[in-house]
């Protein structure tokens, strides 16, 4: 059975739609006691309510996931499983409720390669915590400082990305935010190293990837920039941040060998800002 969530990173609150009416806490709240009773279908209803609210809730994307598990729709399961690992690729819980399913799916070799990836996430960190509490307090740490980034303190975030990666170094999406944090201090250098870090254990996470062409571009590398974004467009061709990014730097997206790839219809972001001058990502 998969595993309740210890850990996941839950950004801040997205805006709500205009003239709806929607409380998220009580939502979530009668969730989990549905959750609790064992209904799974109205503890699903109401996790769905809140992700057409805020759709990069990692952790309640898993928590969704947990929810079609159990109402024996596993490969729904490991949509909502895969996408909280998009959204915060350091999602150990996410991961290990996607490897259980994976097993009950008879893909066994998938599976056990997701096992040995969490075995390695706990090797070797010397810090003499039980694994599952060592993940918790890096997370919560990561999520403090994701507050303090939000409020504008970019400082003291940087101080609890630091003390996450001091016990879960290998937390890829700790690392990539603090990157974050960096540039939001001028510090594009720094910045630059983490995400070095990153793409060399995770070379196909794409958050970190669009991320160090946006800190290259800010530091003149213009073609250092594009050649990110286009192993971006590599690795998933539908990647709308990667056209957008290419879009405004003036390629073409057309010059962009992707197969069955669409226009460049995204909206440019505030991380794009940092391409032309306007902010920072």
């Amino acid at each position: 059975m998969p595993q309740t969530p210890a850990e996941g990173w839950t950004p801040g609150p997205s805006a709500p739609r205009k003239g709806v009416a929607f409380n998220l806490k009580l939502h979530t709240a009668r969730a989990h006691s549905a959750w609790e009773r064992d209904d799974f279908a109205s503890a699903l209803a109401d996790f769905e309510s809140v992700l057409e609210r805020h759709p990069d809730f990692p952790d309640i994307r898993n928590w969704a996931g947990l929810c079609r598990a159990m109402l024996g729709d596993p490969e729904g399961a490991l949509a909502e499983f895969d996408h909280a690992l998009r959204l915060n690729p350091g999602y150990v819980g996410a991961e290990l409720n996607r490897a259980l399913v994976l097993t009950e799916l008879g893909r066994l070799d998938e599976a056990s390669a997701l096992f040995e990836r969490l075995r390695e996430l706990d090797a070797g960190t010397g810090d003499g915590l039980p694994a599952d509490l060592g993940n918790r307090i890096a997370t919560d740490h990561g999520a403090l400082g994701d507050l303090y980034l939000e409020a504008g303190r970019s400082e003291s975030a940087v101080e609890e990305y630091r003390k996450a990666l001091g016990l879960r170094p290998r937390f890829a999406g700790i690392r990539t935010r603090l990157a974050h944090a960096h540039v939001a201090l001028g510090e594009l250098d720094r910045a630059l190293d983490e995400l070095t870090l990153v793409l060399a254990e995770r070379p196909s996470l794409l958050d970190a990837r669009i991320r160090m062409g946006s800190v290259l571009m800010a530091l003149a590398r213009s073609e250092e920039a594009i050649g990110e974004w286009r192993q971006c467009l590599e690795i998933d061709p539908s990647d709308r941040r990667a056209r957008a990014y290419l879009a405004s730097a003036g390629v073409l997206i057309e010059e962009v060998q992707v197969p069955g790839a669409e226009g460049p219809d995204a909206d440019v972001t505030s991380e794009q800002a940092v391409v032309r001058g306007e902010g920072q990502a």
